[in-house]
């Protein structure tokens, strides 16, 4: 899939700064086709402002009377919804955002993306003219995003499964992470550590390389390490009569 293959459509928008930021948050994240449906609010110099740099993107948008003339021109056409059922009934049977582009990254056509009205959202009827439906799971208690909040998320999970993959980093060389090791074993030694401890040390470093995330265990062992270093340095430097 690519983004220039994905169309937002905005149902009958009531709020300018709302269309602004929509399309504010469609260019963060590489999207450039925006469609109005029947929009309640003009779209004049507060929706160009909330609009920031995409007002090339509010500048180029279509105006439609409804959403059922978009129908025939996408070949998939997915609606947005913060109202679910605990059921899953079959207007609104729905899935996350993160599946919803995982399930696209690999598919070609054209791609419509339907947000609803900032007060009512998408009616079941709207809801049924899509062939899937995309809800942002969030706390029971208030559910409901603002529109633009909404958009950000499901804009974002669609980038991050098309943009281009980065560069990868090139691992620690063998010969310096050992080299490493052996420094810092040998530290450990020469701070009148055991062998056991500086062997455990250095198992701890070398999945820390690997990629093993930090434990308040590992910051603690080498919080130690160096305080005992530090304090080492600082009686040799106050035994020569010098200030550290």
């Amino acid at each position: 899939m690519r983004l220039e293959d994905i169309t937002v459509a905005f149902v009958e928008p009531l709020y300018e700064i709302n269309v602004g930021y929509v399309a504010r948050c469609m260019k963060n994240f590489g999207l450039s086709k925006l469609v109005l449906v029947k929009p309640r609010c003009k779209i004049g110099s507060e929706a160009f402002r909330f609009a920031a740099h995409a007002q090339d993107v509010l500048s180029e948008a279509r105006i439609v009377p409804s959403l059922e003339d978009l129908k025939k021109y996408y070949d998939l056409i997915a609606g947005t919804t913060a109202i679910v059922t605990e059921e899953l009934s079959s207007v609104r049977r729905w899935i996350t955002p993160a599946e919803f582009a995982g399930r696209i990254a690999q598919q070609e056509g054209s791609i419509l993306v339907v947000l609803g009205r900032e007060d009512i959202g998408l009616t079941n009827s709207e809801l049924s003219l899509c062939d899937i439906v995309v809800s942002i799971p969030a706390n029971p208690d208030y559910p409901v995003m603002n529109v633009s909040h909404a958009s950000a998320i499901i804009f974002y999970e669609i980038y991050k499964q098309t943009c281009p993959t980065p560069s990868p980093r090139r691992l620690p060389r063998r010969e310096e992470v050992e080299t490493l090791l052996h420094y810092w074993r040998n530290l450990i030694l020469t701070l009148g550590g055991s062998e056991e401890r500086a062997e455990r040390a250095c198992v701890m470093i070398r999945r820390l390389i690997g990629g093993s995330p930090f434990t308040d265990a590992d910051v603690r062992m080498l919080l130690g390490v160096i305080r005992r270093a530090y304090d080492r340095i600082g009686s040799a430097t106050d035994r020569q009569g010098q200030r550290i």
